[in-house]
């Protein structure tokens, strides 16, 4: 894809996020249209019940900076633990609901990831759901980008999906670019790729960061951990 139309796909990419702001969180706690029967409920939740364990072993303490940081569901984990964070995404209107969510307890910055320079050198770089929307093309860049922004013991730690989307959002996937349905009916192209565990880990070592990566039990996310490769 030629750096024009990847442009344009990434701008897609933030209006849909923007556009779908009041309804994530509905997406994230199966509310509404997003719910499912009790047991396949329950399978989701267990699975959130084990990234959520997983974040507190790993214990994101100190300065965190959080990538992409959404509607705040993770920040408010994340301020459990730290004692700084700084929370960063391109869509002001999804800050402004952290920001409610949070309390204002965190540092938010509106500002793309793609391009954004972080100011020092965190402890912890963490992103959930965001990984899958960095086009291959970008990946290289993105990842030295995480290295400057963490300290030379500094740790990362993701969370992602581990499969495509249920029909009632997800259209088509054709290679890394899925397209997406708001509860309006408003269709959007964005990024969206997968991998497995062993893939994934094979991937960000040849960029720079050593991970371990797993699937969750019930096979809906998958939830990685390491720190950038000092060599």
């Amino acid at each position: 894809m030629d750096e024009a139309r990847l442009d344009r796909l990434l701008a897609e990419q933030r209006d849909y996020y923007r556009e779908r702001a009041q309804e994530y969180d509905d997406w994230w706690f199966r509310r509404g249209g997003y719910e499912f029967d009790a047991e396949t409920e329950g399978r989701w939740f267990a699975d959130v019940r084990e990234l959520e364990a997983a974040l507190d072993a790993f214990d994101p303490r100190g300065d965190v900076l959080e990538l992409a940081a959404g509607t705040g569901i993770w920040t408010r984990q994340l301020l459990r633990h730290a004692d700084r964070v700084t929370a960063v995404d391109a869509v002001a209107e999804v800050l402004e609901l952290n920001r409610a969510r949070t309390g204002g307890a965190a540092d938010y910055v509106v500002a793309d990831v793609f391009e954004w320079e972080p100011p020092r050198e965190f402890d912890v770089c963490f992103f959930s759901f965001w990984h899958s929307h960095v086009p291959s093309g970008r990946s290289e860049a993105f990842w030295q980008r995480v290295a400057r922004a963490l300290k030379p013991e500094g740790r990362v730690f993701l969370v992602d999906n581990a499969r495509l989307g249920d029909s009632r959002h997800l259209v088509s996937s054709t290679g890394e670019i899925a397209r997406r349905r708001l509860s309006d009916g408003r269709e959007f192209d964005i990024v969206k790729r997968f991998w497995t565990p062993a893939d994934l880990e094979h991937e960000v070592a040849a960029l720079g960061c050593r991970l371990s990566v797993r699937t969750t039990a019930n096979g809906y996310f998958i939830v990685g951990s390491g720190t950038k490769d000092r060599s």
